[in-house]
């Protein structure tokens, strides 16, 4: 695995703007700074594996920007909701903790997928 920093930096600042969009969106709202925060942290961590690395293996590649790009639509869908809706925050918090963890932990446990 390689990290392009160009697109690792466009990826960055394409997540601080979608977590500005979802702050403004809740804003004035009950916790929109934290909607703002945690939108950015799980889009990040979902646009940098999708855009931003080079893999060693084409198959393992290509794994991980389906289940980047998954996931990446589904804080998206979340993200937006709860802010144009509104949700109580505890729920918020929760239920996007648990989607980043499933994320990460099957993110892991792909590093271990070998070429056959």
């Amino acid at each position: 695995m390689k990290i392009n920093i160009f697109l690792t930096l466009v990826s960055f600042l394409l997540t601080a703007l979608l977590g500005y969009w979802i702050f403004d969106t809740a804003r004035g709202k009950e916790n929109d700074i934290i909607c703002g925060v945690l939108s950015f942290i799980c889009l990040l961590s979902t646009l940098i594996p999708l855009i931003g690395l080079r893999f060693y293996s084409v198959k393992l590649g290509v794994n991980i920007r389906i289940l980047s790009g998954f996931f990446f639509i589904i804080f998206l869908i979340s993200h937006f909701c709860s802010a144009l809706f509104g949700i109580k925050m505890p729920f918020y918090i929760i239920i996007n903790a648990i989607l980043l963890l499933l994320y990460l932990a099957v993110l892991y446990k792909m590093q271990d997928i070998k070429d056959i």
